[in-house]
């Protein structure tokens, strides 16, 4: 395999940093190994040679003591020869000496020992005559020394073919070492400086962001050496790309709670500006309303003296109606200034049955003739709830409902307790509500008809959370009559309230 069949187009970068100082330090260890080698071979040689000079020394000691022995014998046979009479003193002598030579180590020849024995042994028996004894140990005692001589030049022939031949082995290993080593040195370098070069292109990409990890194949053809360096490059990316994976799913989540709060940053600013809004409209409706409340008293009045004219009969019954819409009109204008003062409409006992049907009642002559209004309310559904404002309310939802129907159409009203609250439904068969409007949620200023407002759901809702109450908006759906979609068939309008048992000890009842 070439040195950049694991470069950009393979492999990828990221390796361990121990295994890539391993990779550097190797050649340098294998270098200091091999001369090491050397070096403790060289010392093993001088060892060695060491070794064989210590027998040497001590062998020749060990002639020289012979050889002592040797001219002592000589001198004390001469001396006999002259005249002098030999003692046995001497001989004795002379075979302790031998004793002690035998005793001792440094004899090369396997025989000396014995033979040394057995001159001791010779010289220390008394019945042979001195001067024949003398004679016969100096014969085997330079038997000794001839023998000890030739091992001893054996020895240094054998030491010194051995230092020749160790002196050539030094020389070779001097020689041909450099080569070696320069020859193991070029080839560790290519066979290091493969991975390291793919180890540089790994890293040229990690510095790009490439966290593609190292395939399996190529990893197969890496020599042992960076094998480790690249399973530990995998683990890496794989755990990079977890952490980029992370930090991608963190700016993710940080961007979408920075666009929803720039959102209902926005949305407060809007509901500011419609709130600022509205407090304009109370404050001139409030003003509006101190300003009808007194032509609607006169009004009033005048329709009270008719009533009274007239007596009993269908247009008394009419104008009795017109003195009612004029009192709750007028009940309605003082509501809106006290609202403009923040001043909640008191609770007083209501039988929601009769509410409804007065509210009927009057709407009957109001409505064209081609809308047909119902209602399905319990005759025993009563609480504490604010008369003219719940009142205004179903008007304002009932006459909506009608605009919103330009031909034949019908309204009913609903109503209910459950689970604590009061709920009151208002249905029609109109077009329903626009999807905008139930997506988007009821916003002052806003509408779809011509003509309108847009005030109208708003203030209903409104008066509802004044009394910790709320207003939701939906449409029936039909199925399509030639397939499975659903269409809108008309608006549902559902109000809720907080059912308040009525109190009828200490509160005012709505007649």
């Amino acid at each position: 395999m070439s040195s950049r069949s694991a470069g950009p187009a393979d492999v990828k970068p990221g390796a361990d940093v121990s295994v890539v100082r391993r990779l550097f330090w190797l050649p340098l260890w294998m270098f200091v190994g091999l001369a090491g080698a050397v070096l403790i071979g060289m010392l093993l040689v001088s060892w060695h040679s060491l070794q064989r000079l210590e027998p040497i020394a001590a062998h020749l000691h060990h002639i020289e003591r012979i050889q002592t022995v040797e001219r002592s014998m000589e001198q004390t046979l001469l001396n006999g020869l002259r005249g002098t009479r030999i003692s046995l003193t001497e001989l004795r002598e002379l075979s302790a000496e031998v004793g002690r030579i035998a005793a001792r180590e440094g004899a090369l020849h396997p025989q000396t020992p014995a033979q040394l024995n057995r001159i001791e042994a010779q010289l220390g028996d008394g019945k042979t005559r001195p001067a024949e004894l003398l004679f016969a140990t100096l014969t085997e005692i330079r038997e000794v020394l001839d023998d000890e001589r030739e091992r001893h030049n054996e020895l240094l022939a054998q030491i010194g073919q051995d230092t020749r031949t160790e002196f050539k082995l030094t020389v070779v290993l001097l020689l041909a070492g450099p080569p070696v080593f320069g020859a193991a040195l070029i080839f560790l370098r290519a066979y290091v400086k493969q991975p390291l070069r793919a180890l540089e292109d790994l890293l040229e990409r990690l510095a790009r962001k490439d966290y593609r990890p190292v395939p399996a194949a190529v990893i197969d053809e890496m020599n042992k050496i960076a094998l480790p360096a690249f399973r530990s490059y995998n683990e890496l990316v794989q755990r990079l790309q977890e952490l980029e994976s992370e930090h991608r799913d963190r700016e993710q989540h940080l961007e979408q709670e920075v666009r929803q709060a720039t959102e209902a940053l926005l949305a407060q600013s809007r509901e500011m500006a419609r709130a600022e809004r509205l407090a304009a409209v109370g404050a001139v409706s409030a003003g509006l309303a101190h300003e009808l409340r007194n032509p609607l008293a006169g009004i009033q009045m005048a329709c009270s003296k008719l009533h009274r004219a007239l007596g009993e009969g269908e247009h008394a019954a009419r104008i009795a109606a017109v003195i009612d819409e004029l009192k709750r009109i007028n009940h309605l204008l003082t509501s809106q200034v006290d609202a403009a003062h923040h001043q909640p409409e008191p609770l007083e006992v209501v039988a929601v049955d009769q509410l409804v049907d007065e509210l009927l009642t009057l709407l009957r002559y109001q409505i064209p003739d081609r809308i047909t209004i119902t209602s399905q309310v319990p005759g025993d559904l009563s609480c504490l709830l604010p008369a003219a404002g719940l009142r205004q309310a179903l008007l304002n939802l009932i006459l909506n409902a009608v605009q919103a129907m330009p031909g034949q159409g019908h309204v009913h009203i609903a109503a209910g307790r459950e689970e604590g609250e009061l709920w009151l439904r208002v249905t029609d068969t109109g077009p329903g509500f626009p999807q905008e409007l139930l997506r988007a949620g009821i916003r002052p200023f806003a509408t779809g008809r011509v003509g309108g407002t847009g005030l109208g759901l708003a203030m209903v809702r409104r008066f509802l959370r004044d009394h910790d109450g709320d207003l939701h908006l939906a449409n029936q759906t039909s199925p399509h009559p030639t397939s499975a979609q659903q269409t809108s068939k008309g608006a549902v309008i559902t109000l809720q309230l907080p059912y308040r048992p009525a109190d009828t000890s200490g509160a005012p009842r709505h007649a």
